[in-house]
């Protein structure tokens, strides 16, 4: 039968697995699940089970139990059981045999990941299909890797540069052993992170094969059936190639493929001057290929901040990377010595030659062959899952998160996105509303974005343009790296942080920087925007001496002073 507890005092997964081992030890208890953020145990027990041994063997551990429910009660013919962390809320009881899965979720990445995380706690029997490697993109081809790539390249661009005093030196360099350190620490994360932390949860299930909907709840994993109360989808998005004439005929790379390229490339032509072509493209450059960028937009990172684009471009230039923009890559080839791309501007037309290309320029969504349409899942013109704020698609049990729905495609969005969907989902089991069963909204509001170039790119909220269009009387300050005490100790002044303000309230509506640790400035500017801080506020609050982050205190005194007259921590 099954027993539900109350246990106080616990604060972390370590609690958990000690209350899990004391009760298990218990004679009579079959299985336990603990929940320490929640604070409840959920145990299999036979019937006869004394429930003092139950709280004595959790006291005994250091930590405090008392039962949950009034009277203990068969899973056979309760019709109700307890969702742990909702005592207010009851699950409603399905027949024997109608679902396998209270939560079946659909990807193993971040969105996925968080989702099993989410709904374990709360109490649910969850399933995780996996139909390739467990992790999704970020650990696998995404985040780990490339800044794993990016940090080597950096470390090799170092030491050829020097600094004042210390002389450049050319280290050697075994690409081969950079790929393979890349890829081990790939592994280790995957396990750690991933395999580890689902295997901890044992109310997760790991399901390999390719999910198919197969409509009312039905998911094939395989040649195998399964039936669940509600439905995560967390599939995903991949690279895809612009309409280009004969790009699919050549060897193309992507930013997976890229990565695991066994030699160097003496040139590489990179479609796309957004973050992934960016990142990639300077990570080559410092490996010492001669790398050309060729964006279709007037500027790289067009939908940054103009003066973002304005500060990196000179700066990846002065490095030797080749930047054309507005240029339309028109048709690609291959010949005796490598690619051929041949581009557009305006009326004049011209070639572009390297060994190889990369792609850069856009995602699909990982939908094909989901039954999407079996299931009765609307789509967007762009093939990806509509979701609402609750993340819930066209059909009332399934929903979907992370990069295939189409929203800002970072991880830390698609975790968000998971831990919301797999909440709504449980709670929306209940029998019995209340407030506290209210569904959950994914809030959007302030977004940080980094890119991880040399020096970085952090920003969150509005640009000055999106401000003025969505009717702002805008007040702008900007800041030149320059006059930041660390940038010139560490002689690295190229870069700005602009914070753009609402005129009428001084609220801060966007923060723009760039400099070498921009990304780290986004955790205080992204609480600014959120929680509608002034530049008063960023201005009258102590930052330390001597560190990054004090340029968002003197981009911020720059709305009501000139910088450059005042002494150097002022």
């Amino acid at each position: 039968m099954k027993l539900d507890l109350k246990v106080s005092g616990m604060t972390c997964l370590d609690c958990s697995r000690h209350v899990t081992r004391a009760l298990e030890r218990v004679e009579g208890v079959q299985s336990a699940t603990v929940d320490y953020r929640a604070g409840s145990a959920t145990l299999e027990v036979s019937p006869s089970i004394p429930v003092a041994a139950l709280i004595t063997a959790v006291e005994r551990a250091g930590y405090h139990a008392e039962l949950a429910n009034e009277a203990p009660t068969s899973t056979a013919t309760s019709p109700s059981r307890p969702v742990a962390g909702f005592e207010s809320l009851t699950v409603r009881q399905e027949a024997a045999g109608v679902a396998d899965f209270d939560v079946l979720i659909i990807g193993t990445g971040g969105a996925g990941v968080a989702a099993a995380i989410q709904a374990a706690g709360m109490g649910a029997k969850v399933a995780i299909v996996e139909a390739s490697v467990l992790g999704g993109t970020c650990v696998n081809v995404g985040c780990i890797p490339s800044k794993n790539l990016i940090e080597a390249a950096a470390r090799y661009h170092d030491a050829r540069t020097g600094f004042p005093g210390v002389a450049p030196c050319t280290p050697s360099l075994d690409w081969k052993a950079v790929l393979a350190q890349k890829n081990e620490l790939v592994a280790d994360l995957r396990q750690a992170k991933y395999a580890d932390v689902l295997a901890s949860y044992p109310g997760v299930a790991i399901l390999a094969g390719h999910a198919v909907l197969a409509g009312g709840g039905r998911v094939r994993v395989g040649d195998v059936e399964h039936r669940a109360r509600k439905i995560i989808i967390a599939t995903g998005a991949s690279p895809s190639n612009p309409p280009i004439e004969g790009l699919e005929d050549v060897d193309t790379l992507t930013s997976t493929t890229a990565m695991e390229l066994d030699q160097l490339p003496t040139s590489l032509l990179v479609i796309g001057g957004s973050a992934i072509g960016l990142e990639l493209g300077q990570m080559f450059a410092r490996f010492g290929v001669k790398v050309t960028i060729v964006e279709l937009a007037q500027r790289i990172l067009p939908n940054e901040d103009e003066a973002v684009s304005e500060s990196l471009k000179p700066l990846l230039v002065e490095e030797g990377l080749e930047i054309h923009t507005g240029m339309t890559p028109t048709r690609v080839e291959k010949n005796e010595s490598g690619i051929v791309l041949h581009v557009s501007q305006g009326s004049l037309t011209g070639e572009l030659r390297a060994e190889r290309v990369l792609v850069a320029a856009g995602r699909r969504p990982n939908t094909e062959g989901l039954g999407l349409s079996d299931a009765g899942v609307r789509t967007t013109p762009n093939g990806y899952i509509e979701v609402d704020a609750t993340m819930r698609c066209s059909t009332p049990d399934i929903y979907a998160a992370g990069d295939v729905t189409g929203g800002p495609g970072y991880v830390y969005v698609a975790a968000a996105g998971g831990r919301v969907a797999a909440e709504n989902a449980v709670r929306s089991l209940a029998s019995a509303g209340t407030a506290s069963a209210d569904p959950q909204e994914l809030d959007l509001s302030a977004v940080p974005n980094v890119t991880f170039t040399a020096p970085q790119v952090g920003s969150v909220g509005l640009s000055e343009a999106s401000a003025r269009g969505a009717g702002y009387n805008v007040q702008v300050s900007t800041l030149d790296m320059a006059q930041v005490p660390r940038a010139i100790v560490s002689r690295a002044t190229g870069g700005m942080v602009k914070i753009v303000s609402d005129a009428a309230s001084g609220r801060i509506l966007g923060v723009h920087a760039v400099g070498p640790h921009a990304g780290d400035l986004m955790g205080e500017a992204t609480l600014a925007v959120r929680f509608g801080l002034t530049a008063r506020d960023l201005a009258g609050t102590l930052h330390p001496y001597l560190t990054w982050a004090e340029s968002m205190k003197l981009a911020a005194q720059g709305f009501s002073m000139d910088v450059s007259k005042l002494s150097c921590c002022a």
